[in-house]
């Protein structure tokens, strides 16, 4: 896995859902939407049955970067 580099000193993870940031937001692409719906889908469904979550995490994380 390649690391990646660390964000600037004033990121924020969790910013705020104002009217600052839906200004930013960019609609999702065609087919986006069921992708990261699917990939969230595969973490829940992995926590309800008990098994490790490593590869939906993943999995998740990978259409995430994909999206942006």
């Amino acid at each position: 896995m390649t690391a990646r580099p660390k964000p600037p000193e004033d990121f924020d993870e969790n910013p705020p859902l104002n009217s600052d940031f839906f200004a930013r937001a960019k609609p999702a692409a065609f087919g986006e939407n069921a992708r990261l719906r699917e990939a969230l889908k595969r973490i829940i469904k992995a926590h309800d049955t008990g098994t490790p979550m490593n590869d939906a995490i993943e999995n998740a994380r990978e259409a995430l970067v994909d999206s942006q």
